[in-house]
C-alpha cells in the first residue's frame, strides 16, 4: 500500500470515528437534558397532504409535556381514516432518527369533523 493511499485510509477512518463521536455526544447530550418539559415538533409527525392542522397547544401534568393537535383531515376523509391512516390507531410509535433519536409516541382521538392528535416522548407502549 502506497503512502498517499495509507493517509487517506486514516483521514477516513479519522472522519468516521469523528462523526461517531459527535453522534454519541448528541444522543447523551439529549438524554442528560431530557426534562418533562421536552415535547416534539408538529412537523415530525406523518400527516398526510390535504391535513390541516387547526389549533395546537402544549399541556402539561405530573407525568410530563405533550403537544396536543387538532388536525382537520383532507377533503373526502373522515377523522378515523385519517388516524387509521397515520396508523394511530390508538396509538403510533415513532422512531427517532439521526437527529433526534427519541421516539415519538401519538394518541389519536376523533371528535367531531377533527382528529386530535397527542404527542409526546415520555408514554409508553399501550397494551390493552
Amino acid at each position: 500500500m502506497s503512502d498517499g493511499m495509507r493517509r487517506t485510509v486514516r483521514v477516513v477512518v479519522l472522519v468516521v470515528v469523528a462523526l461517531a463521536l459527535l453522534y454519541a455526544f448528541r444522543t447523551a447530550w439529549l438524554v442528560m437534558t431530557a426534562t418533562e418539559g421536552d415535547v416534539p415538533a408538529a412537523s415530525a409527525l406523518p400527516l398526510p397532504a390535504g391535513s390541516e392542522i387547526l389549533d395546537e397547544s402544549r399541556d402539561r401534568a405530573s407525568g410530563g409535556c405533550w403537544i396536543t393537535l387538532e388536525v382537520r383531515p383532507p377533503s373526502g376523509q373522515t377523522p378515523e381514516d385519517l388516524a387509521a391512516d397515520i396508523g394511530a390507531t390508538p396509538q403510533l410509535e415513532l422512531p427517532g432518527n439521526v437527529i433526534d433519536p427519541r421516539t415519538i409516541w401519538v394518541w389519536a382521538e376523533p371528535g367531531g369533523d377533527v382528529l386530535v392528535l397527542r404527542a409526546d416522548y415520555f408514554s409508553q407502549k399501550w397494551v390493552p
